[in-house]
């Protein structure tokens, strides 16, 4: 190496001896290496984080389609529980007959003299057979 080649290399690099620009450029060096080991461990951790995205995404997906079959159960599940109790309100429910709810005309009924010359007719002739009641000849 020249002189004036030595000369400008040191002014160019600020007046630093040889050795010192050895140990800077294998600090830079260094410190190239860090960064790259750097970039590799978050590409790295980056391709984790996406398979584990896609597989929670899946994840989702797969929730979601249960999350809706489980919504169209309860509902005819709900369907099927108002039928029933429909069903058990018809078939406990009670009626009262047409004649029986006419209060007034079982009262009328109730108070009227019954004629029973028919009845004793009809037993003269002989048309009810025998009596039943031993207490009756």
């Amino acid at each position: 190496m020249s002189i004036a080649q030595d000369l400008r290399t040191r002014r160019k690099h600020r007046g630093k001896t040889p050795w010192q620009l050895v140990q800077k450029i294998g600090r830079l060096e260094r410190e190239a290496d860090q960064a790259t080991c750097q970039m590799v461990a978050m590409a790295t951790e980056i391709d984790g984080l996406t398979a584990g995205y896609a597989r929670l995404e899946g994840d989702f997906d797969r929730a979601a389609v249960d999350y809706s079959t489980a919504l169209d159960d309860l509902r005819q599940a709900r369907e099927e529980i108002d039928r029933l109790r429909a069903e058990l309100a018809n078939s406990t429910a009670v009626t009262v007959p047409p004649m029986i709810r006419d209060t007034s005309a079982i009262e009328d009924q109730a108070t009227a003299p019954i004629d029973v010359r028919p009845l004793w007719a009809a037993r003269d002739a002989g048309l009810l057979g025998p009596v039943l009641d031993p207490g009756h000849p």
